[in-house]
């Protein structure tokens, strides 16, 4: 995870602990925010992240997400992976 200011850069292979401190690290913070990105490159392990993705774009519109946003993924192992996300 890289913080820079208004930004966020965090990886999508977390565990469940990481998750957890994620979202405790970002709470907090989500008003400071302006963007939440993924790393370049960067699989999703767990649909509890996105989840928690989708909470707090939800707690704070204005909060950008463009992995979420763009609603796909591209995998080697499941090829191309996609999710339904609207405001």
């Amino acid at each position: 995870m890289q913080f820079d200011g208004d930004a966020l850069t965090i990886g999508l292979d977390m565990s469940m602990e990481e998750i957890r401190e994620f979202e405790q690290f970002v709470r907090p913070r989500l008003e400071y925010l302006e963007t939440i990105e993924a790393e370049e490159g960067a699989l999703l392990h767990s649909s509890a992240l996105l989840a928690l993705l989708v909470s707090l774009k939800r707690t704070r519109s204005a909060l950008k997400i463009p992995f979420l946003e763009r609603g796909l993924m591209a995998s080697e192992t499941y090829g191309t992976v996609h999710w339904m996300y609207h405001d």
